[in-house]
């Protein structure tokens, strides 16, 4: 169980960029220039950035990545089904980085 702590919020997270990286290849379609693959990109980087300070200090990533998520719901609170898709995944991985250093603080 205690592998499993460890190892679901940093996967969550490596699979949280990923999936944000993915919205990089749409600027290869019409309509969208390299400027927005900038953007996509530079999403994926503070999340990678964030992952590696969860990963080092799991109580300030877990914070980070709880404040993200509350972020992403409100930034995309007038798509409600969007927003809460895309802002529970980094609360969750917030949420299991807060849980796993408090049962290391025990």
């Amino acid at each position: 169980m205690k592998q499993a702590l460890y190892y679901l919020p940093r996967v969550l997270t490596i699979l949280i960029a990923v999936f944000f990286s993915i919205f990089i290849l749409e600027g290869f379609g019409q309509g969208f220039d390299w400027v927005d693959s900038l953007m996509h990109l530079l999403l994926t980087m503070a999340v990678l950035a964030a992952t590696i300070i969860a990963w080092k200090w799991p109580k300030v990533g877990g914070w980070i990545f709880v404040l993200l998520g509350i972020f992403f719901s409100w930034f995309f609170h007038p798509l409600l089904p969007n927003g809460l898709v895309i802002g529970s995944a980094p609360f969750v991985a917030g949420v299991l980085f807060l849980i796993e250093w408090f049962s290391k603080k025990k």
